[in-house]
């Protein structure tokens, strides 16, 4: 449990560093609070399920054996995860029966980062399966410690073999008329 709490807490460390890690978690916070404090399970199961099926795709592209260690990571997590909202979403249920306030801020605050540090995640394995997404690749410096986790090489790596993996993707043919065309299965 306390490998799991700390791991969020390095990754949440590196989003508030970046402008847009910070906006993006307040603006989760905020529309947690504007929904009444229900978002904030949803987006932190959904985001562990996203990290999960882009775990195996990396895995996939690898062409490592997807282990069953992943599945128990992920069922760790989300324990663990429930478990730390659970605690806080009655610490909010007590501050709400003993204040005149109808709030949820501990909760929503602990769900957000939750969810920011697994949107950290998959975001790292989504630049590994797509490397040429310009969207992502702005992201990349950010997330060089988190894909060099992922692929288990040094972070002063990660820029060459992502490179190499752009470099490697067939860029798509195009006939005289400037229209794409179908790729030859010459080999």
């Amino acid at each position: 449990m306390l490998r799991i709490l700390q791991n969020v807490w390095i990754k949440q460390m590196d989003i508030v560093q970046s402008p847009g890690g910070f906006f993006a978690g307040l603006g989760l916070f905020i529309a947690d609070a504007l929904t009444g404090g229900k978002l904030v399970v949803y987006t932190v199961v959904v985001a562990s399920v996203i990290d999960f099926f882009c775990g195996i795709a990396v895995s996939v592209k690898k062409k490592k054996f997807t282990l069953s260690e992943l599945m128990r990571q992920t069922v760790e997590k989300l324990a663990v995860y429930g478990a730390v909202l659970l605690v806080f979403l009655c610490l909010d249920k007590v501050v709400a029966s003993e204040t005149p306030l109808e709030i949820s801020i501990t909760s929503g605050l602990i769900g957000a980062v939750i969810t920011m540090a697994e949107v950290w995640s998959f975001s790292a394995a989504l630049l590994i399966l797509f490397p040429k997404n310009p969207f992502l690749r702005l992201m990349q410096k950010a997330l060089t410690g988190e894909i060099a986790k992922k692929l288990g090489c040094e972070p002063e790596e990660v820029e060459a073999i992502l490179k190499e993996a752009r470099r490697k993707e067939d860029k798509p043919q195009r006939n005289k008329k400037g229209q794409f065309v179908a790729k030859s299965t010459k080999k």
